[in-house]
């Protein structure tokens, strides 16, 4: 329902609407908020804080779809639309661009997978929006029928974003090597784990293509490390707090060429509290360096976190079969996989950033 009411003194503007609710807005926050104030191009703002004066409200008027505010000591009149300020609400509705809370799963979606078509992703906005929608929420996505064309990965990175180049290239490759410089290019299994936790960003998003799997094994496991950062938190709340507060160090370095390094908790949390990132990887991370009385038990709390992500319960399995791609959130999915012996495995990965996928489905939804 639209705009009953408006009330203000010099600082606040008060809006009644039609519902009940009432919402209030700083004056100096609706100055620098004005529609005239900004570049019709791209949004932009065309003035500085430091430029804007000291603002008083001198008058308000309104219909049932906008308010009318007179700023002083200007003499500016700023008009604003009744469902951008219900979006805006400083007593606290959710804002412009800020995404859905992510909902949390575990192995019992198991039987709920399901691959989407690549072409159809490729050729029908409606389909590449849900597809996205769901890799936002859920932190992983499937893709089949993809090319497998080495390099053809890029096709399903190009529906939404761009590649991250690292120190390992644009595109890097995952099978049994003769002399491997990585656990990754070895049959051995991979215990559940994060990438890159030495860098600064974190690629946000990690691809993996396979091209080849002739394998007796090499299953992939994906594990939301949300739900069980939400698990630690309820469970053992102590572990939680140290985990989330003591910063430990992560390296990757080959000598002569790169030494990467990040001192961060493992888990990191924003300023509501709430889980933001997820790093752990045991084969990067390095000594701990801590006071001695804090060690003991920042081991235990490790511990505990590190059997829950391994936790059967906790991960999702499947094997990846030629032209299968899939795609997660590395600071929210830890992903691992079963170990083979015989048969030839080839993935390709590479890695994309996530501010390109919550782009794309903004763009999508305006259509």
């Amino acid at each position: 329902m639209g705009i009953v009411e408006v009330y203000h003194d010099q600082k606040w503007l008060n809006v009644n609407f039609g519902d009940g609710s009432v919402a209030r807005f700083l004056g100096s926050w609706l100055r620098d908020n004005i529609p005239a104030g900004r570049h019709r191009g791209g949004g932009q703002r065309t003035f500085d804080i430091n430029s804007m004066p000291e603002v008083t409200l001198t008058g308000a008027c309104h219909d049932s779809e906008t308010v009318t505010v007179s700023f002083g000591p200007e003499g500016l009149d700023g008009e604003f639309d009744a469902a951008w300020l219900r979006q805006h609400d400083l007593a606290g509705s959710m804002a412009s661009g800020t995404s859905p809370p992510p909902t949390l799963w575990a192995s019992d979606i198991q039987g709920s997978l399901e691959f989407a078509d690549y072409e159809a992703l490729a050729t029908d906005p409606g389909q590449l929006h849900d597809w996205l929608v769901h890799l936002r929420d859920y932190g992983f996505g499937l893709v089949e029928k993809v090319p497998t064309a080495p390099g053809s990965i890029t096709k399903v990175v190009d529906l939404f974003g761009y590649l991250r180049q690292t120190n390992y290239g644009d595109l890097f490759e995952v099978r049994d090597e003769p002399d491997p410089a990585n656990l990754a290019n070895t049959r051995l299994g991979i215990g559940m784990h994060t990438d890159n936790p030495y860098r600064d960003p974190v690629p946000g998003l990690q691809f993996l293509h396979c091209l080849v799997n002739e394998s007796d094994g090499g299953d992939s496991q994906l594990c939301d490390g949300f739900a069980v950062v939400e698990r630690l938190r309820v469970e053992d709340p102590a572990a939680f707090e140290l985990l989330s507060s003591q910063a430990v160090n992560f390296r990757f370095l080959d000598e002569g060429s790169t030494d990467l390094q990040a001192s961060v908790p493992l888990i990191q949390l924003d300023t509501n509290g709430r889980v933001a990132g997820i790093r752990y990887n045991s084969r990067s991370i390095q000594a701990f360096e801590m006071p001695p009385d804090v060690m003991a038990e920042y081991y235990r709390a490790y511990r505990v976190f590190g059997e829950m992500l391994h936790d059967p319960l906790a991960r999702i399995g499947f094997r990846l079969d030629p032209g299968q791609l899939m795609v997660f959130d590395n600071q929210r999915v830890l992903h691992g996989r079963s170990a083979y012996e015989h048969g030839e495995r080839h993935l390709q990965g590479c890695y994309a950033d996530k501010d390109a996928l919550h782009s794309r489905i903004r763009v999508l939804d305006a259509v």
